[in-house]
Parts: structure tokens; sequence; C-alpha cells
């Protein structure tokens, strides 16, 4: 799906007026492959939210030095991420290192990111939530990558693997207080489609069983979804 950024702004702010349980929920309505993460990737600061496309980078064990010119290295790539993008960091859910920090993501602003998702754990937290720069993660840690892990910038924007789910350069990233949602970018356009119907309904549930009507007879008009 190649879509201008007129067209993926306008679905990034339909999108930010509905919640991940309506969109999970449309997923699943639609038959596609679910697209929820577990449980252990929730916000670090409250109220965080991400909404982006996703911007692929690679961690993997090692002990040798970082780069000296490793931002600049990294500025190259980030330059290339998809539009309106979401800094998704694989580091096969090792808990051995923070995959993001303050420092990365005053970096990630200035590059146009909406937030970030880390297969591990994050650091910072109280730099980063004055940032209120959102992020989702497995955990936190005080410990830096350095001497630990390191960038393979032969894996940017390649695909990788959270639980059962695939996530690839471009799907949606939906994460609020309720967890993460993964859109395969095919399906981007019919899940919100059905996530706004879905949400149309609840708030017409919540109408109804505001006015005192019997569940019942609101079920027999229209089945709570």
């Amino acid at each position: 799906m190649e879509l201008k950024r007129k067209e993926l702004k306008k679905i990034i702010t339909d999108y930010r007026n509905l919640y991940s349980c309506a969109v999970s929920d449309a997923i699943d309505e639609l038959g596609f492959e679910p697209g929820f993460l577990p449980h252990e990737f929730r916000p670090i600061w409250p109220g965080a939210r991400i909404i982006g496309f996703a911007g692929i980078i690679k961690m993997v064990p090692s002990d040798v030095p970082l780069d000296d010119n490793v931002i600049a290295k990294l500025g190259t790539y980030l330059a290339k991420m998809p539009k309106f993008p979401i800094f998704c960091v694989d580091m096969e859910g090792k808990m051995i290192a923070a995959g993001l920090g303050q420092s990365t993501s005053r970096i990630l602003v200035g590059f146009g990111f909406k937030g970030g998702l880390v297969n591990g754990p994050v650091r910072d937290i109280a730099q980063v939530t004055a940032q209120k720069f959102p992020i989702f993660a497995k955990g936190i840690i005080c410990s830096s990558i350095r001497g630990r892990m390191n960038i393979d910038f032969d894996s940017i924007n390649q695909p990788f693997s959270i639980g059962e789910r695939t996530i690839h350069a471009g799907d949606l990233i939906f994460g609020d207080i309720n967890g993460v949602v993964v859109v395969q970018r095919d399906n981007i356009l019919d899940v919100l489609e059905k996530a706004k119907e879905l949400a149309a309904t609840d708030e017409w549930w919540f109408k109804q069983l505001e006015e005192g009507r019997d569940p019942s007879d609101i079920e027999t008009e229209r089945p709570l979804p």
C-alpha cells in the first residue's frame, strides 16, 4: 500500500480517535491474523500512546564497543524510515540493556518519530517522561547497551517477531493503556473502517444503557461487539 503523506496523516488522525481494543477486535472480526502483542508490553509513563508506522532496527548481543560515529551512522538510516514512524527495536526480548533512553529519544523526535516499541527494556524513565516521548516496552533497566549489545545495521527494516506476531516495516503500530496491537500494512484501511464501526456500536450501547433500556432488548436490536 503506497499512500501519500496527506493520506497517511489522515489515517493516523482517524486511528487516534480509536482505542486498541476496538482495533484488535476489528482485526478479529475481519478474520485477519491477530495483531495484539503479549501483555508485558506496557507504556513507560501513564497516558502514553503510540500511533504510527513501523521503522525497524535490530540490536544483537555484542561486547564490541560502539563505533565512534554510531549516531551519525544511525542517522542515515533513520532518514529512510517510513513517514510518521514508530521506532521498533528488535532485541529478541533480551533484558540485559536498555534499547531506548533519553538521548536516543531526543534524536528520534528530531527525525519525526512518533514513539518507540522496544522488544526489551528501556531506561531514563524520568527524563523520557518529561520529554513526553511515548514508549512501550517489556520492562525497565538501568544498564547501557555499551559493551552488551550493538546495532545490526544489515537488519534495518527487516521483519522481526514478538511472540506469535511478525512486524514488518510500514505496519501500523497502535499502543495505549490496554496494550499494543499491530495492523499489517495491507489491512490498515479495512481495519480502520471496521474499528470505527465497532467503536460506534460501543458508544450506542452505552447510550442505550444510560437511558435505562434492558440489555436483552438492546442485544436483539444491535449485538454487542
